[in-house]
């Protein structure tokens, strides 16, 4: 993605989307791109609160803030200081979900549970089915 002034992303020998880094980065075309560009990965989640039947939602880790009330409840799992940033794993129910916050954030302990929001401009839908990128209904 550095060098890169268009890219291809391939799955199995099948063109999964073609495009600027930015592009791919910020509209994955499936869920295949999503999991695969970005370190780490979107979240890929099935049963966020928001969710719709037979849709994935996709979230970004940085797109997502630890916030003192609203928002969905996490419990801790691991974290990874990262240098001036921290991944904050964690789950979401029985889901996995990753957040990448500022390291001069105070952050939840191992094992306590917090409350995060995600950016609703930075949300991302895709078919449960074909994991193809749908517009919200």
């Amino acid at each position: 993605m550095t060098l890169a002034q268009r890219m291809i992303v391939m799955n199995n020998g099948q063109l999964e989307q073609f495009g600027t880094p930015e592009e791919v980065y910020n509209c994955p075309a499936s869920t295949f791109v999503a999991g695969f560009i970005g370190s780490p990965p979107m979240n890929l989640l099935l049963n966020a609160s928001n969710s719709q039947a037979g849709c994935v939602m996709g979230i970004r880790p940085e797109h997502i803030y630890i916030t003192p009330e609203a928002g969905w409840t996490l419990q801790v799992e691991t974290m990874e200081l990262l240098g001036a940033e921290r991944l904050v794993h964690a789950r979401l129910g029985h889901e996995p979900i990753t957040l990448r916050v500022d390291a001069s954030q105070a952050a939840p302990a191992l094992g306590e549970s917090f409350r995060a929001t995600p950016r609703s401009d930075r949300l991302h839908w895709f078919d449960q089915a074909t994991g193809s990128r749908v517009e919200r209904l």
